[in-house]
C-alpha cells in the first residue's frame, strides 16, 4: 500500500573474469582467456586452479581503490586493456559517476557472477563455498595483498578467532551444478556494515572452494568461469 522508491541502477559493467581448472591435463580444452602480465609486460592467457583459501575479494582500502581504477586508463593485466585501446577509450567508468561514489553519493557493489563451464558433467569437487556472513567477525580478517605489475590489490583472510573456535563458520553451497545454472557473490558493497559501519547488510561473502569427501573417486575436473562485474546505482 501506498507509493515506494526503489533506487535504479546507473550502470552495472563486466571488467575482469579468472578461468579455473582443477586438472591441468584438461587445460587445453578450455580457452584460457584470463589475461595476466608476464615479466616484459605482456599480457598472456591464463588459466588457474579453483581457489582454496577462506577469503573476500576486496578490503576497506582495495574496494574503494579498484573502483577508482576503473575509471583511469586500463592496467596492464585488465582484460579490458586491449578493447578499451582499441576503442580510444580512456576508461572504462565514468569519472564523474565514479567519484559521486566514492563520495557516497551512489551505493556501488562488486560481484561475481560464477558457472560451471563444463557441458557435460554437474560439478563433483571443489565446489565453491561461502560463510553466513553472520558467523564471521571482523577480527578475524586478515589483509593479504597481491602485487602487480603496475598497482597492488588486497584481499581478506579469514582467521577463526581462537583456537577453540574453530568451528564457528557456518558454511553453505550448491551441489553438483551444471552450467545452466550461475552463483551471484558480492565481494564488496559500500552500504555493507564493514564499508559504512552503521549497517547491519553484509559487505561481502567470504568464499573458496573445498575437497568434498563424498566426491566419486573418478569426479570429473572443475571447469568454471567467475566474471567480476561492478554495479552503481542512482544517486541517492
Amino acid at each position: 500500500k501506498g507509493s515506494t522508491s526503489t533506487p535504479t541502477i546507473t550502470c552495472v559493467c563486466a571488467f575482469d573474469h579468472n578461468v579455473r581448472s582443477n586438472d591441468h591435463s584438461s587445460v587445453g580444452e578450455i580457452k584460457a582467456s584470463q589475461i595476466m602480465t608476464n615479466d616484459v609486460g605482456t599480457a598472456v592467457p591464463q588459466v588457474q586452479n579453483p581457489a582454496g583459501i577462506v577469503h573476500a575479494d576486496y578490503t576497506s582500502i582495495s574496494g574503494p581503490r579498484r573502483l577508482s581504477n576503473l575509471s583511469q586508463p586500463p592496467k596492464l593485466n585488465d582484460v579490458l586493456r586491449p578493447k578499451l585501446l582499441s576503442q580510444k577509450r580512456s576508461s572504462l567508468l565514468d569519472p564523474s559517476i565514479v567519484q559521486e561514489a566514492l563520495d557516497g553519493k551512489r551505493r556501488y557493489a562488486f560481484i561475481n557472477v560464477w558457472r560451471s563451464i563444463d557441458q557435460d558433467n554437474p560439478v563433483k569437487d571443489h565446489h565453491l563455498a561461502c560463510i553466513d556472513s553472520q558467523t564471521v567477525d571482523k577480527s578475524e580478517l586478515r589483509t593479504f595483498k597481491i602485487h602487480y605489475a603496475d598497482r597492488v590489490g588486497e584481499n581478506y583472510f579469514a582467521c577463526p578467532s581462537s583456537p577453540s573456535n574453530e568451528k564457528q563458520h557456518s558454511w553453505c553451497y550448491y551441489p553438483d551444478m551444471t552450467m545452466e545454472e550461475a552463483l551471484l557473490i558480492k565481494q564488496w558493497d559500500s552500504r555493507g556494515n564493514i564499508a559504512d559501519g552503521g549497517s547491519e547488510r553484509s559487505t561481502f561473502a567470504i568464499h573458496s572452494a573445498f575437497l568434498d569427501p563424498t566426491a566419486p573417486k573418478n569426479a570429473p575436473p572443475r571447469k568454471s568461469i567467475e566474471v567480476r562485474c561492478i554495479v552503481i546505482w542512482d544517486k541517492e
